[in-house]
């Protein structure tokens, strides 16, 4: 029979509520990208490895996530709020919850082809290059993004004029 002793139960507590304080953001930013569309059919492990390469960050309305002809700094899955995406001064689309931003730009680096700009304060889980890298390196997160990248950069061809 083992004996514990008081000291070693409290460090054994402290130590598992620090455990639920570092898991629990985790599975709660997993819960988040279960219910985005790009990320739906994913098993857990796959989210919760996802999740643990994302920041959730809270940014003011009128602020700039990605900026035509600039690198991307970021990738940004909108989980609430609505941003608008413009190029060439011309008004695009509204992206919302489960929609991402600077996509093709992280995933090739090239300079962002839109502009970004959050209508409404926004809460995002964000990569920065770092963090993206290593988020590619999941397989069916990689072939989402990349299938991602290339709608939005299809959108974006003009017509060739006849």
């Amino acid at each position: 029979m083992e004996v514990i002793d008081g000291e070693a139960t409290a460090s054994g507590q402290a130590w598992a509520a620090q455990l639920v304080r570092v898991l629990q953001p985790l599975n709660a930013r997993a819960d988040v990208l279960g219910s985005m569309a790009l990320f739906g059919r994913l098993g857990w492990p796959e989210l919760q490895a996802a999740a643990g390469f994302l920041d959730e960050i809270e940014v003011p309305r009128g602020t700039r996530l990605t900026v035509q002809g600039r690198p991307e700094a970021r990738l940004w899955l909108l989980v609430a709020g609505e941003a608008l995406v413009s190029a060439d001064a011309r008004p695009l689309r509204v992206i919302g919850h489960g929609e991402a931003a600077g996509v093709a730009g992280m995933l090739y680096s090239v300079r962002s082809r839109e502009t970004t700009i959050a209508l409404s304060p926004i809460r995002a889980l964000s990569a920065a290059p770092a963090e993206f890298a290593q988020l590619v390196k999941i397989d069916q997160v990689r072939r989402r993004l990349t299938a991602l990248a290339g709608e939005h950069l299809r959108a974006r061809r003009l017509p060739r004029p006849r």
